[in-house]
Parts: structure tokens; sequence; C-alpha cells
């Protein structure tokens, strides 16, 4: 017996496993990704390959690729490779943590030691950069979520609709997740992007289709003039916005028809603009 290297395959054809001496049926095999479960729907059977010859099985129309060091394992390693840590980088992506197209190349390298850290962080996990035991069964966890969310467990998001939406800028290039528990992240505003908010969670804005991280984007500040506004209106305009902790200053022009104005930014400028509209008080942007 020639080459013998203990990798381990997974295959399928029909409905049946089949003979590996029958060169026909092996030319319909199809490959699987692996699993730490070692399960992926469909596959009817596996085959060590230090069970047969190597030159035989590269000889013929197989349309399967050997991939070293893909065994099960309790846990996955800086240095690991294979489809095991295809597999995890991919997950990262769904959970939305960034990784180029090199990063995904089922090398354990940096950037997936580095997306791995990021989500042990995230979840209060100890942060290894190890895919141990404890973060792959959160990843599964999470992934269920995506999958199938429940609606109750999901962050109250707060709309502002059009007349409370503000803009922001995204200060690098960030993702766009499905829900609000910002999970699958489907596509990327770049870097420097300006674009409007529509409402938000206690840690999320919502855009039109989806969430982004507020730490991900900086809020743009708008300037807001007010006009007619008397002593006693003054007086109650500041009270507000120390009571709201809006730190922001109020210019006050006294010359001809009295008149006010602040810049605020995020909900700091929804804040001032629902109290005007509430008071009745004429202002401009």
């Amino acid at each position: 017996m020639k080459g013998k290297q203990a990798l381990r395959l997974f295959f399928t054809r029909g409905k049946g496993f089949a003979n590996p001496g029958d060169t026909a049926i092996w030319d319909r095999w199809s490959m699987f990704q692996y699993t730490d479960q070692g399960k992926v729907n469909g596959i009817k059977g596996n085959v060590d390959i230090n069970e047969m010859d190597l030159d035989f099985f590269n000889s013929i129309k197989t349309g399967v690729t050997v991939v070293e060091n893909n065994k099960p394992s309790a846990q996955l390693l800086p240095g690991d490779s294979g489809l095991a840590v295809k597999e995890l980088q991919q997950n990262l992506i769904k959970l939305g943590f960034k990784l180029s197209q090199q990063g995904t190349d089922g090398q354990y390298g940096s950037e997936t030691v580095a997306a791995v850290k990021a989500l042990q962080e995230k979840y209060g996990l100890t942060s290894t950069g190890k895919a141990d035991e404890k973060t792959l069964a959160k990843m599964m966890e999470l992934l269920k979520g995506v999958s199938n969310p429940i609606e109750e467990s999901l962050p109250k998001v707060t709309s502002l609709g059009d007349k409370y939406s503000f803009q922001v800028k995204a200060k690098k290039d960030i993702g766009v997740y499905k829900y609000a528990n910002v999970t699958e992240n489907f596509r990327t505003i770049k870097k420097g992007t300006v674009f409007s908010i529509y409402g938000y969670t206690n840690a999320a804005w919502a855009v039109p289709g989806g969430f982004v991280q507020m730490k991900d984007v900086e809020p743009i500040p708008i300037t807001i003039k007010t006009g007619g506004l008397s002593k006693d209106m003054e007086t109650e305009f500041r009270a507000f916005l120390k009571n709201e902790g809006i730190d922001s200053e109020l210019n006050v022009h006294a010359i001809g028809n009295p008149s006010a104005e602040l810049t605020a930014a995020g909900l700091d400028f929804v804040k001032v603009k629902q109290f005007l509209d509430k008071k009745g008080w004429y202002y401009k942007q």
C-alpha cells in the first residue's frame, strides 16, 4: 500500500454507499464540508484514505481533493488547517466577524486568531484566539439564532421615522447586519460613507434593511436655529439641556427678534428636535 496518510474524506452517491474499488461510482462522488460532529446532511458514509492506495485514488476522476490534517477535534488551534478551519472561518463571517478572502483559506493564521479573540471578548469568554470547546459551543448557539432567531429575544428597536432621522459617517469599513442583535452580516459600508439612521437599539443603529453597530460610526453634528425665543423660553430650554445631559452650548442672540442656535449630533439632536416640536417653537436646521 503506497502513500499512506491519516486523512478522512466524506462523500455520497445517490442513496447508498459503494465499494471504493468501483471507479464508475467514484466518478460520481462529491465532496462535503467537514463539521466537528462529523455529519453533514446527505452524507452516506466515510472512509480513511490510509486504507487505500493513494496512487490509485489520484488516478481516477473523483472530483475529490485530499485535505491534510482534517481530523475531528474538540478544539481548533493556530497553525491548524483543513476544512474544519475553513468552516470555522465561514461561521465567523456569518456571525459578523470580518475576514479577508485570504483569511478564509482553511489556514488558522493571524486573521482567524484576531476574529476568534473578537468573538470571545464580545461574549465574555477567555480571549485566547483558540477555538476551544466553549468557544465552538458558543458559536453553535449563536449560529442557531442567526438561522432562526426568536423575535422576542431580539433587542427592541425604537423607530425615528423620516422626521427625526439623522446622518452618521462610517469610521471604517463596517458590516450591515440582518438582525437587531447584530448577527448575519450581509453587506459592507465603506469607510467615510455618510448615511441616514432611522432607529436604534441599545447598541445598534437601524438603517434601511438592517443594523450597524453604534461604535462603528460617528454621528454628524447639525446646527438648529430657533426664532422668537423669549427670556422664559430660553430659561426652559437651558433647563431641558441640563436635565437631558446634552453637552451643547446654547448661543442666544438678543438683538432684534430674540433667537438661539445650538449644535447637536445623534440622539442629542433627536431629543432637541422632539423638545422643540412638543413646545411648538419655531426652528430650522
